[in-house]
């Protein structure tokens, strides 16, 4: 790199690096970050991919310079390039439609690409991601310029944990003030079908959810009845009982439950259900009064959802708030009959 391309190289740096630092949005710094970065390398294109929750697959977050085909043709998680640049290693590929180690050299081929510039992404000392840079044209890479990838990927970091940073202290706020109003309007009323109603309502819109639904251990029995469900089609609601399921016993001790996947995971056993319904993450959380367990509220998603520490609290405070109400109403209701 000459002294006058490191000079401009060097401006392009600061500019990007100050705009993407700027945003404290997750989903507005991930196309900040495919739109300002080509400028740097001059490259044609650009993706950024973050692990997932589980650590095990890359996820789409954003990109720029690329076809819809393209960016479908499937995973990359097996690519040699990819391992090793996980383990923080900037790798370049120059000739990516014909080199063996690229998973979709027709689509590669097709889409014109030439090479791809591959760089570690590291968040709090662990490589969470990577940031490809694409060109259509031929193109080699100095020494130089592997290692300004490498300091542009730990910016890139930076900046992506400070808005994951900023968004969970504004997710706990809204949960704070969520759990305050649901709290109010709960405890205002004894009619026990109201309680339940809110709630499967309500959470939905506060937490992002397709569905919600909350089952009642009926006594003597000890068998979990529906009581009350939102967004999810009858046909679902009736496919069976839930008390056979792992997860139905892990509730019943007092955990909550997270299943990434409902159409697959140990824990449940409507799988085909789950895939016709839409639904992929659960997340479950028992009803209690106490120490005393009395049904069991349901969290449903129709994307893959990692539920956060801050997702389960706040589901775990509405459990035992709302248990804590139905008890009353129920109360209530034997007293008044």
């Amino acid at each position: 790199m000459a002294l006058e391309d490191k000079s401009q190289f060097l401006e392009l740096f600061i500019e990007v690096t100050k705009t993407i630092t700027s945003s404290l949005d997750p989903d507005e710094l991930f196309d900040l970050i495919v739109r300002k970065t080509p400028a740097i390398f001059k490259v044609d294109a650009a993706t950024i991919r973050l692990l997932d929750g589980a650590g095990r697959h890359l996820i789409l977050q954003a990109a720029c310079g690329l076809s819809d085909a393209y960016l479908n043709r499937g995973t990359i998680d097996t690519e040699e390039p990819v391992f090793k640049a996980l383990k923080g290693e900037p790798m370049a590929i120059e000739d990516a439609g014909n080199d063996p180690r690229i998973n979709h050299p027709e689509a590669t081929r097709q889409e014109g690409i030439r090479t791809i510039l591959l760089v570690p992404i590291p968040i709090r000392g662990e490589i969470n991601g990577i940031l490809r840079l694409l060109t259509k044209q031929p193109r080699s890479y100095s020494r130089d310029e592997m290692a300004c990838a490498a300091a542009l990927g730990e910016q890139c970091g930076i900046a992506i944990e400070n808005a994951r940073i900023f968004k969970e202290q504004q997710t706990q706020l809204n949960y704070f003030k969520a759990i305050h109003e649901i709290g109010k309007t709960i405890n205002a009323t004894y009619e026990l079908d109201t309680i339940l109603e809110l709630v499967v309502t309500r959470l939905p819109k506060v937490m992002n959810l397709k569905a919600a639904t909350i089952r009642l251990i009926e006594t003597p029995r000890g068998k979990l009845t529906l009581k009350a469900a939102h967004g999810l089609s009858q046909a679902y609601l009736e496919r069976g009982p839930l008390d056979e399921e792992l997860a139905t016993y892990y509730l019943k001790q007092g955990e909550p439950v997270v299943i990434p996947d409902a159409r697959k995971d140990i824990h449940t056993i409507y799988h085909e259900e789950a895939a016709r319904e839409g639904i992929r993450s659960i997340l479950a959380v028992p009803v209690s009064v106490q120490d005393d367990i009395i049904g069991v509220l349901r969290l449903l998603t129709e994307q893959v959802r990692y539920f956060s520490p801050a997702d389960i609290n706040f589901a775990m405070a509405v459990g035992e708030q709302m248990g804590v109400a139905i008890q009353r109403a129920l109360d209530y209701s034997k007293m008044n009959p």
